[in-house]
């Protein structure tokens, strides 16, 4: 038997209100754990309504049978853009007020259904014979235009807010956001060239492509899970956090990276996903290096903005290690809080006053010394330095002059020191020097050093010039000594105390009859 084609377009039109019906009825048994499946739900159901009602159109030669199944057909044609948009709204994670977009919907069905009364939705209708089909045919009145209006507004509405937030959106949500906008095309291409005239016997287009609409929202819902809150809230996460992502597979080549990543990689814009990392990350960097060998919680420095800036860098495998499917690099600037830790560090390690070490700075010093002295014998030796009758000079001229002279001193200190000694202000007017790799001798001849250049130097006051001179203890330690280096700095100082008994302005050198050198 042959199957005409009014037979033919009724089987595929029932055929696809079946396959919504399915879908319909799967995602409102998914409405309690998916986000937006109710919507969905109640779209198709309205879709389904739609189809099976123009396809019993279709089959009347009588218009008024015609006309009843065109009432059946509106108890879900005007809910259609209603519900889209609702959807469409949802997704982009905006509020919207349902009851704002059923009025439309509920005075269009109201009004088409009383139509024989008031005339205000179709003027007039009647059946045409375009063979082999029997169209119904009406003239719109201002409630036809008014749905028409509100069925393109939404639809076109929609679409707008799916291009707008396109661009901005995360990669792994470009995909679903692409997927449901292509599924808002079908119907409303296949209305319009309905509407325009230009559809095939002047048949109505947009049931038919109401099917693959459908296929294409339950995927876009249900396996790419764009209504699933978690993996909204997490691409939402993801893509505005300060922290750089960057995501790979277990061949460590790109899958994924954040806004904060393309910022401090510009080159991550013209790279397509799969590359190896190591070819955007240079595979001799510290990052490329970290990323081979998996670290975790790395230092590295970076140029970001033309300044050079610290990342706290780590590497967490995604999934479990039976299951696992790739690694993620967290970068972290920490710049900001390295400076402030550096600042913090450096206020408690300095000398306010003349910026050199201060006490417990200087005994962090000798203690690392020491300690490498444990490891890699060789002598170091210490001077003790006091400023002679500093309390006169404050008693006579002031703090702020004793403030000078203790400035002057440190600073003609520094000029004789080498690189790797440390100047520590370890008292009121005393400063000590720690002289690693400095035998007894060598001690001496700086200590001379430091002796004539103070006591060539002057602090300028209003009464005049004030003369400054030291005295300087020298002891020095040898593997060979049982003593601590503590035991050092006491002998230093007795050195220094003889140095002041001496008459000042001398160097003593410590030995076992504390004989002045």
């Amino acid at each position: 038997m042959t199957i005409g084609p009014v037979l033919l377009l009724r089987i595929s039109l029932s055929a696809v209100a079946l396959l919504i019906l399915l879908m319909a009825a799967l995602a409102w048994r998914r409405s309690g754990r998916v986000t937006g499946a109710r919507t969905i739900a109640l779209l198709m159901a309205s879709a389904v309504i739609y189809c099976f009602g123009y396809a019993q159109e279709l089959a009347q030669t009588d218009l008024n049978r015609a006309w009843f199944w065109l009432h059946v057909e509106y108890l879900g044609i005007p809910w259609l853009p209603a519900l889209w948009l609702l959807l469409a709204r949802k997704h982009l994670g905006l509020h919207t007020r349902i009851w704002l977009l059923s009025i439309v919907p509920a005075v269009t069905m109201v009004a088409q259904w009383s139509n024989s009364l008031h005339g205000l939705y179709d003027s007039s209708s009647h059946l045409v014979y375009r063979s082999p089909f029997w169209i119904v045919q009406v003239q719109r009145a201002p409630f036809a235009w008014l749905n028409l209006a509100y069925l393109y507004g939404a639809f076109l509405y929609g679409i707008c807010l799916y291009l707008s937030s396109f661009r901005s959106a995360p990669r792994s949500v470009r995909i679903q956001t692409g997927v449901i906008f292509c599924a808002s095309l079908p119907p409303l291409i296949g209305s319009a060239l309905s509407f325009a005239g230009a559809s095939p016997w002047g048949l109505d287009l947009a049931p038919l492509a109401m099917g693959l609409s459908a296929i294409l929202a339950y995927v876009a819902v249900f396996d790419l899970e764009c209504f699933d809150m978690v993996p909204m809230a997490r691409s939402l996460v993801f893509h505005r956090m300060r922290d750089a992502v960057l995501i790979t597979d277990m061949r460590h080549r790109l899958v994924d990276y954040n806004l904060a990543a393309e910022n401090l990689f510009p080159a991550l814009g013209s790279t397509r996903p799969g590359e190896p990392i190591g070819s955007l990350l240079g595979e001799n960097s510290d990052l490329g290096r970290i990323f081979r060998t998996h670290g975790a919680l790395s230092a590295i420095e970076l140029e970001r903005a033309g300044e050079p800036h610290t990342f706290e860098v780590n590497v967490l495998p995604l999934g479990e290690e039976l299951y696992q499917s790739g690694w993620a690099a967290i970068l972290a600037d920490i710049t900001d809080q390295m400076r402030l830790l550096q600042e913090l560090q450096h206020s408690a390690e300095t000398d306010v006053l003349t910026g050199i070490a201060n006490r417990r700075c200087f005994i962090a010093a000798a203690e690392q010394e020491r300690s490498r002295m444990a490891r890699h014998p060789g002598p170091f030796s210490v001077v003790l330095v006091d400023v002679d009758h500093f309390k006169a000079i404050n008693d006579a001229c002031g703090h702020a002059t004793g403030d000078s002279v203790l400035q002057v001193v440190a600073a003609q200190i520094e000029n004789c020191l080498r690189g790797t000694d440390t100047l520590g202000r370890i008292g009121g007017d005393e400063f000590a020097v720690l002289l690693p790799q400095t035998c007894l001798e060598s001690a001496l001849e700086l200590a001379e050093r430091i002796c004539l250049a103070v006591g060539k130097e002057a602090v300028l006051t209003d009464a005049g010039r004030i003369p400054v001179t030291l005295s300087l203890g020298v002891a020095a330690y040898s593997p060979a000594d049982p003593e601590s280096w503590r035991q050092i700095l006491e002998q230093a100082d007795q050195a220094l105390y003889l140095a002041k008994a001496g008459g000042r302005n001398r160097v003593v050198a410590w030995n076992q009859t504390l004989a002045p050198t």
